[in-house]
């Protein structure tokens, strides 16, 4: 439960700070930098408290970049006059910059988790996941350089575009590999684990059948305009 209740507050604070991250991002870049900082030097000390019972999830289960992933992914889904795309679209760029400072706590507290191991107990499933981590961990890093401005304005811009659709396989692989790294935790009945999966496969499903939806819509609008451009193209 402490789970959800920090996924809604998060996004609450997506909500109300919308405006100023447009206006200001760097102050929130630099906010999330210490965030970042604060769960290390927490994780190192081990840190107890009701309030880090909250903070600690977010970061470790890469749950708020996942949040902010998923904000950003969703938008561009939704219809052009839906309150939530016109409220949060300006800021897709501020959010993916954000969610990407805050997964480099998870990458690197399961990379000094797992990688130790590699020559030790190179299994097939420690393989599949710490490749599928480094595709994952490849991917963010592209999109997060070119979320800056001064590099996409160093870019083409249909380069740019072409670029920017790896966001497509990076959410739902990213999804992928979060399932998997909770499943023996939720398996086991880790409730923590459990509401995870459950929120993430929410998120994805309905991602999956907005992004559909979408598509349908947007072909269908296509086949409609294009006997228009024939009839067009005959007159002329």
């Amino acid at each position: 439960m402490r789970f959800v209740i920090a996924l809604i507050l998060s996004f609450a604070l997506v909500w109300a700070f919308a405006k100023p991250l447009k206006k200001y991002p760097v102050p929130f870049y630099l906010g999330a930098i210490a965030l970042l900082g604060l769960y290390f030097w927490g994780t190192s000390v081990g840190v107890r408290g009701e309030a880090w019972s909250y903070f600690q999830p977010l970061m470790q289960r890469c749950a708020l970049a996942f949040l902010l992933f998923s904000i950003v992914m969703f938008v561009g889904v939704l219809s052009e006059r839906n309150p939530l795309r016109v409220h949060l679209m300006p800021i897709r760029r501020q959010l993916s910059i954000l969610a990407c400072i805050f997964a480099v706590g998870h990458i690197v507290f399961y990379s000094a988790s797992y990688i130790p191991r590699i020559t030790s107990a190179f299994s097939g499933n420690l393989a599949f996941s710490l490749g599928l981590a480094a595709l994952i961990t490849a991917l963010m890093v592209v999109l997060w350089v070119t979320s800056f401005q001064v590099v996409k304005h160093g870019m083409k811009a249909l380069t740019w575009k072409r670029v920017q659709r790896l966001a497509y396989p990076f959410y739902v692989l990213t999804y992928v590999h979060l399932a998997l790294l909770l499943m023996p935790s939720a398996l086991v009945g880790n409730t923590v684990a459990v509401a995870s999966i459950a929120v993430y496969s929410v998120i994805m499903g309905a991602y999956v059948v907005l992004r559909t939806a979408k598509a349908l819509r947007d072909h269908a609008a296509a086949s409609a305009s294009a006997p228009e451009l024939d009839l067009e193209t005959a007159a002329a």
